[in-house]
């Protein structure tokens, strides 16, 4: 059975959707839960977001590895009471306090993801193009688009990890199966968007090095992607 006293000995279960592990999270006061998953977030996400910002320089890494579990976490937040409205409308049987420990553990398995994978975005950036080099922009949309695919893709795994544990957690299959789809499909838009707000994450070339930019209600994150792809598919 995992050991909720020795962090680091509930990542394999985690990652292996441990039902144990979920059950006691969701059996035990939220605060088990979060002695886990703030650091897990913290440590996944602040080195993927390292990784990120690393093109632009030091400063700029610096920025985004702080920057990047405060979108994590505000993600939760603004989610958490959706998607516990959400599945009380869905019938669920799910509450407000279950949905944030779910919403924690699909974080927190996500935050593992990025970390594995921060290794080779860490290379990938220290072999990128100079900023100020004639195809930096090119670059610039190739590297939002990658992180954009690869942060997508570990939050998918991570929280379809977690569909059979609300189906049997829910009052009936169905009405788990309902409200896990409506959460993620929340969690991505969220997500996106306050990312967009608290933008830069991997700077753009010609602007200056920012923590956030000055008018970050300025666009959205979708029309972005939209221009990057037509952009590189023109290319």
């Amino acid at each position: 059975m995992p050991n909720l006293s020795n962090p680091l000995q509930n990542i394999p279960p985690l990652c292996r959707g441990d039902r144990s592990l979920l059950r006691r999270w969701l059996d035990q006061p939220i605060t088990e839960c979060l002695s886990f998953c703030i650091p897990a977030i913290l440590l996944g996400c602040g080195c993927y977001g390292f990784t990120m910002g690393l093109w632009q320089g030091w400063e700029m890494a610096s920025y985004v590895g702080i920057k990047f579990p405060l979108v994590i976490f505000a993600t939760l937040l603004v989610n958490g009471a959706i998607n516990g409205m959400l599945a009380m409308v869905l019938g669920s049987g799910i509450g407000f306090r279950q949905s944030i420990q779910f919403l924690l553990a699909g974080f927190s398995l996500m935050s593992i993801i990025l970390l594995s994978i921060s290794p080779i975005t860490f290379f990938v950036a220290l072999h990128a193009p100079d900023p100020s080099d004639a195809g930096a922009q090119q670059w610039h949309r190739v590297t939002l688009l990658t992180h954009t695919l690869l942060i997508a893709y570990a939050g998918i795994v991570s929280h379809r990890s977690l569909l059979v544990h609300v189906r049997n957690f829910a009052t009936t299959p169905r009405h788990g199966s309902q409200t896990f789809f409506t959460w993620l499909a929340g969690n991505l838009f969220v997500g996106a968007q306050i990312s967009w707000i608290m933008r830069p994450f991997f700077g753009t070339p010609g602007l200056d090095v920012q923590f956030f930019r000055n008018h970050p209600m300025a666009g959205n994150f979708y029309e972005t992607v939209w221009n990057a792809v037509t952009s590189l598919l023109s290319y």
